[in-house]
């Protein structure tokens, strides 16, 4: 049976087989399409799980954003995938704050966006200087990048796979500290790996973070690997950070340091407003890849 078209001033209803739709709801759906980006989208959602204390309805996030609730059903999946949130029958609630995700998967996420920021953090640091190196993947990805267009570098790291990466370019010089062993991460870390970087100085630390919180503070999920930071932040005369826009939405538990004059982030988006206002006061220089 073809649907029966029946037109009034206003609404525009459709009548078929399941009775009537308003029209409205389409023009909306289409409108909301383009009211809101993607990035910005996941961000009201995290801020309204938060302000709810974790959990919201699909309904109340629906209101709230001024979409529909398919329309939330569909970014609340999308950013399930993404471990940005976890998803509930009817519901969103946050992520855990205490455990980050697998390595092994990290080194698959926003892939693109880390070698852009990997290329932009490279090109900061002058051949024949020192620097510290902490954990991570996108960390890995600069490691990478000085791999090939550098010469002449100092590294200390306590990362196994940036020592092994650099290690294989000519010139460089890297010294590999000691310490507890965690193999999901290639890491060491630990009072020992503490201990032994605090007895470098270096001209720059390249690190990345778990979360960047939106009072700028940068925070990790564990303290043995915040006590390496923290002793190589100690002995380091400028500090470079690289996080992809994912960690503007993420939170986690240890905090690292609030970053300063001086200090530079390199990502592959702008932050959000109140991110970017803190990182400004704070005289943190923000480079977007």
């Amino acid at each position: 049976m073809k649907p029966i078209y029946l037109r009034f001033r206003k609404p525009f209803f459709v009548f078929a087989k399941d009775g009537f739709r308003n029209r409205a709801l389409v023009s909306r759906s289409h409108k909301e399409k383009s009211a809101m980006g993607g990035e910005s989208r996941h961000a009201a959602i995290l801020d309204a799980l938060r302000r709810r204390g974790g959990y919201a309805g699909i309904e109340e996030l629906a209101n709230k954003l001024a979409v529909t609730p398919q329309t939330i059903r569909r970014v609340v999946s999308e950013m399930a995938e993404q471990g940005l949130l976890r998803r509930h029958h009817g519901g969103a609630s946050l992520p855990s704050s205490i455990a980050n995700t697998d390595y092994a998967l990290r080194h698959i996420e926003s892939s693109a966006a880390k070698q852009r920021i990997a290329g932009a953090a490279a090109a900061l640091i002058p051949d024949g200087t020192s620097l510290f190196l902490t954990l991570g993947t996108t960390v890995e990805a600069t490691a990478e990048a000085l791999a090939t267009g550098h010469r002449d570098l100092l590294v200390v790291t306590n990362s196994s796979a940036a020592a092994r990466i650099l290690g294989r370019a000519p010139g460089m010089k890297v010294h590999l500290l000691g310490g507890a062993w965690k193999a999901q991460n290639c890491g060491l870390t630990g009072p020992t790996a503490a201990e032994m970087a605090g007895r470098w100085r270096c001209d720059t630390l390249v690190t990345g973070c778990g979360s960047i919180s939106p009072d700028g503070w940068l925070l990790d999920y564990h303290e043995d690997e915040v006590a390496v930071t923290r002793a190589m932040l100690a002995g380091a005369a400028r500090l470079v950070i690289v996080a992809d826009s994912a960690k503007f939405l993420r939170a986690a538990p240890c905090r690292v340091v609030r970053p300063g004059r001086g200090a530079v982030l390199v990502t592959e988006a702008t932050p959000p407003a109140a991110t970017r206002k803190a990182l400004l006061a704070a005289g943190v220089k923000s480079v977007v890849a």
